[in-house]
């Protein structure tokens, strides 16, 4: 495995792997790594594939200097795991690296939606880096989880916007045995990791309810109450969205997916479902399944 610090370096032997016909896949992280990033190092079956990632803790999308700080960091650990997944390449920017930004225009909704209410700038930053990284590396993928699925849309609205020749590929969430969406924060909730347990448990209940029959909207304030009741500090949101645009639903059918953002002891942890079926709502907030997908 390499390992690349330096951006001419970088540029120069991504060069060189182009020249010998190979692909890059970039997987941008933030380090801690887990089973559920090495789901994202997986190798293709194109041979001719260049796996490239990245650590950074990228400041610009911190709204919170105690999140930023207390952000678990554990780079030893994370270059073992790399070399054990045969990563091709790990790039580890120095700080410096976000002085040069391009300036990015409007996120549009997609932006303004769940986390982006109450994380002013969290996107913009993230929209940044991404965009930084894509100039440098030009990569043929990025690879991305679904677990930071309203991250996704953002970073495909900038590969559209700025028409970057960079396929996206996603890889569904990885969950623990108790069904917890694997996380870096996991581990910061330390005994209090069971709380997590009931997030998953909400979002199945939802998606059940909705399969088998019809579902009021006015039923996730329930599933709020019953989450803060049984001793999570802040639901921050709950939301079934379209999962193209992230807009409300309508009484035109569409792909949606259940949306969560809870907060334990300061730790926030995030969470999406996607529902296997093709829903409609009514003016009332009456959902109904309108076919299977």
């Amino acid at each position: 495995m390499l390992l690349i610090n330096n951006e001419k370096t970088l540029s120069r032997e991504i060069d060189n792997f182009r020249k010998s016909g190979k692909l890059i896949n970039f997987i941008p992280t933030m380090g801690n790594l887990h089973s559920g990033h090495s789901s994202l190092f997986k190798k293709s079956e194109d041979k001719d594939e260049i796996r490239l990632v990245s650590i950074f803790v990228n400041p610009l999308q911190f709204n919170d200097c105690n999140d930023f700080n207390n952000y678990p960091r554990t780079l030893e650990s994370d270059k073992k795991r790399l070399l054990a997944e045969t990563v091709d390449v790990l790039f580890l920017p120095d700080a410096q690296i976000i002085n040069e930004l391009r300036f990015v225009s409007s996120l549009g909704l997609i932006s303004r939606k769940l986390c982006g209410i109450d994380r002013s700038g969290h996107f913009e930053g993230v929209a940044k880096i991404i965009l930084k990284f894509l100039d440098l590396i030009k990569p043929d993928i990025i690879t991305l989880g679904e677990k930071d699925y309203q991250q996704l849309l953002v970073i495909k609205k900038i590969i559209k916007d700025f028409k970057i020749k960079t396929k996206v590929k996603s890889c569904p969430t990885v969950r623990d045995k108790d069904g917890i969406a694997l996380s870096s924060r996991n581990k910061l909730l330390g005994k209090k990791i069971f709380l997590a347990r009931y997030i998953p448990t909400v979002l199945k209940q939802i998606t059940s309810e909705i399969t088998e029959g019809s579902f009021e909207l006015h039923r996730l304030k329930y599933f709020k109450d019953y989450l803060e009741k049984s001793g999570i500090d802040r639901v921050h949101y709950l939301e079934i969205l379209n999962e193209i645009n992230l807009s409300s639903l309508t009484k035109v059918p569409c792909v949606s997916r259940i949306f969560i953002a809870i907060s334990i002891d300061g730790v926030r942890l995030i969470d999406n479902m996607r529902i296997e079926s093709v829903l409609a709502c009514s003016k009332n907030g009456i959902i109904k399944v309108s076919q299977k997908y």
